[in-house]
């Protein structure tokens, strides 16, 4: 038995309550589906789709159960990775009593990298539940040194790009070694001068 993985098959159209277990992958009559939850957020996505006989379909669902990130709190972030766009920047998001937070690590950048150097104990770290960074002029689009640096977390990433001309988000959700494009819509209150990528 896994500890940190739970293995179920979908007999009825109803989920059962959450287990212990980090993440749940269950196989249904539509698919192979993904659940796992954290305080401030609740998902189920679609692995595979498939047609297995004798079991129940289910639908996948993303719930933030905390209000979206302000447009405010975006457009100060676009104006700080706006102030060198020939450098990458590093923020942590997340939320305490429903406000959110903003914190900018300690951190080594380039035009192609940005690296924390603050401890991943460190709390603003640990609770935060967004990781953006800033790909300046460029596509925001993740690149293969992103996609290795942020398997094996669950959290949002999100991409702020061509920040000299329309600026631009992309957003995906990371459910440790498993990637899912998302609506930045669905987490963010953009300002109206930013676009979505994705």
């Amino acid at each position: 038995m896994n500890p940190f993985i739970g293995y179920h098959l979908a007999t009825s159209n109803n989920f059962p309550p959450y287990s212990q277990k980090l993440q749940e992958y269950w196989l249904a009559a539509n698919g192979l589906f993904l659940r796992s939850h954290r305080r401030e957020l609740e998902v189920c996505l679609q692995l595979t789709q498939t047609q297995v006989a004798g079991l129940q379909p289910l639908e996948p669902y993303f719930r933030l159960k905390v209000p979206k990130v302000p447009s405010q709190a975006i457009a100060e972030i676009i104006n700080a990775a706006s102030i060198n766009p020939q450098q990458e920047i590093l923020f942590y998001l997340g939320v305490t009593n429903n406000q959110w937070w903003c914190h900018t690590p300690l951190q080594t950048a380039s035009s192609t990298h940005v690296l924390s150097l603050e401890s991943a104990l460190n709390k603003s770290y640990t609770n935060s539940l967004v990781e953006m960074h800033s790909h300046g002029t460029l596509a925001a689009y993740p690149s293969s040194a992103d996609n290795q640096e942020e398997k094996g977390k669950f959290r949002v990433f999100a991409i702020i790009g061509t920040l000299n001309t329309i600026p631009t988000i992309y957003t995906r959700i990371g459910i440790y070694n498993h990637f899912f494009d998302i609506n930045p819509n669905q987490i963010f209150e953009l300002p109206p001068q930013v676009k979505c990528s994705n």
